[in-house]
């Protein structure tokens, strides 16, 4: 069973919404995987995963998204995650899988929540 205590979540609340968006072009420029789930809960209480392209799913990170960076251990591969999801009615999430050898030049500017 996973102990997600483990996990390494990082603070984001002062990036601004340029620098997120800066830091999903990078995230998407080296991730492993990414895909997008979507929850609309007027037909269902879980998410579905659905294709939508990068720059359309990018195109709904606002200041209201809930944007995050999180050091993934205790699975097979550990990595970073990268992503957000929208907060309304329907919502967005973006999920990145970034290889953890690359998590530096993700976090430099990010402190430990």
């Amino acid at each position: 069973m996973l102990d997600y205590k483990q996990h390494i979540h990082y603070n984001t609340e002062s990036l601004s919404l340029q620098e997120k968006a800066d830091l999903l072009i990078a995230a998407h420029a080296v991730c492993s995987y990414w895909w997008v789930d979507k929850l609309d809960c007027t037909v269902s209480y879980c998410r579905q995963k659905i294709e939508m392209p990068f720059d359309e799913i990018r195109g709904h990170l606002t200041e209201r998204c809930h944007f995050v960076v999180i050091h993934r251990r205790g699975f097979v591969k550990p990595h970073l995650e990268v992503g957000f999801c929208t907060m309304g009615l329907i919502s967005y999430f973006l999920w990145m899988q970034v290889p953890i050898k690359l998590k530096k030049q993700f976090v430099k500017n990010l402190s430990v929540l």
